[in-house]
């Protein structure tokens, strides 16, 4: 670690497990202030606490968690420079299978908590005319599949959400990418969904974090309002 991110403050969503964790830490890894919320408080403390980053427990869902979360990094640094909204879970079921619970939790996570976060820290980041947000996107976003229909349709959700912030947001200073992970990674969701071949080739999510530091430094000028391929761009 090279201290890249050195006097930057950054929150990221999900940190608990899998894919959060690994930025949660390479973020901090690079010096850092991190922000790490999940809802699973005792396993966010477990990764917190040794990277010295700040817990902070929530609901993605919820705009009082959110809030609470941008007001913490706000009362002790006066700023939030980067934005890595990584929370998401998955439902596999055929449509008529999938009940309206599953669906409303699926786009309450994925594409609400992200759009929330995204407000949240908007103003303070237009204030200083300055910041980078990154919405982790997933091949999902792309293109359909099947028993995935409220999980594609959030990171279609998503896709569109960072195309139009970085229209609107790059004349702000402020840039938005999405970051898709490019290859199959061990994380919770995939050993719910990946099958046995897709298990023999899949990596640690640490292996693609690097992608998001990068990501933490973009800006409109230059990386800026493109879906990023994780591993392709290590």
């Amino acid at each position: 670690m090279s201290g890249r991110l050195a006097g930057r403050v950054a929150i990221v969503t999900g940190a608990a497990s899998g894919i959060g964790r690994a930025v949660a830490r390479a973020y901090a890894g690079e010096g850092a202030a991190v922000y790490a919320t999940d809802l699973q408080a005792e396993a966010l403390a477990a990764v917190a606490a040794p990277i010295g980053a700040a817990a902070v427990p929530g609901d993605v869902r919820d705009p009082a968690d959110v809030q609470r979360v941008v007001d913490a990094a706000l009362a002790a640094h006066g700023r939030i420079d980067v934005l890595a909204n990584v929370a998401g879970v998955i439902v596999f079921k055929p449509v008529d299978a999938t009940t309206v619970e599953d669906w409303d939790r699926i786009i309450d996570v994925n594409l609400k908590g992200s759009f929330l976060f995204c407000r949240a820290v908007v103003p303070t980041m237009k204030a200083a005319r300055r910041g980078s947000i990154i919405n982790t996107s997933s091949n999902a976003g792309v293109r359909g599949g099947v028993d995935e229909s409220a999980y594609c349709a959030s990171k279609f959700g998503i896709e569109g959400l960072s195309r139009a912030l970085a229209l609107e947001l790059g004349p702000f200073g402020i840039a938005v990418n999405s970051c898709t992970p490019g290859h199959p990674v061990h994380t919770a969701m995939s050993e719910m969904t990946y099958d046995a071949e897709k298990r023999k080739i899949w990596k640690d999510p640490a292996e693609i974090a690097p992608a998001y530091v990068e990501l933490a430094l973009a800006t409109p000028d230059g990386i800026h309002d493109r879906t990023i391929r994780a591993w392709d761009f290590l």
